[in-house]
């Protein structure tokens, strides 16, 4: 009977331990692009393929990409991942299918807190119609 008490407090401060473990929210962030390169050209009916990895210096608060039309201004794609992790790998597609000659810019967004502090990384393409 006493070695289960003494299980059961073992376990138990384990468990106050770990609970009560903080992890420590990330200052920065490095964003490394593995695809698209800087001007890379994207023929219509092709996809825009974007993958990369994002390594923070403590716990991150999420991710999002985008690919915005610099000519408007406009959003054409847009995803994010409220995940906490230390760092992620990204991977994502989109299809071209403009009507003019675009160039296209894709922003990776790294969240450093819940406050909205975050760090951007982007590269501009050239998408053709």
């Amino acid at each position: 009977m006493k070695k289960y008490i003494w299980i059961v407090i073992a376990f138990a401060t384990f468990l106050t331990i770990t609970a009560c473990h903080k992890h420590e929210e990330a200052i920065s962030a490095e964003i490394t692009f593995v695809e698209p390169s800087t001007n890379d050209t994207i023929l219509i009916g092709t996809e825009l393929h974007v993958e990369g990895t994002i390594v923070g210096s403590g716990e991150l608060h999420g991710y999002s990409i985008s690919f915005m039309n610099v000519a408007n201004d406009s959003v054409v794609y847009t995803v994010s991942s409220a995940a906490h992790n230390n760092s992620y790998a990204f991977h994502e597609h989109w299809m071209n299918n403009v009507s003019d000659t675009t160039i296209m810019k894709v922003t990776i967004d790294a969240m450093l807190d819940h406050d909205g502090t975050k760090t951007s990384k982007s590269v501009n393409v050239v998408c053709l119609p």
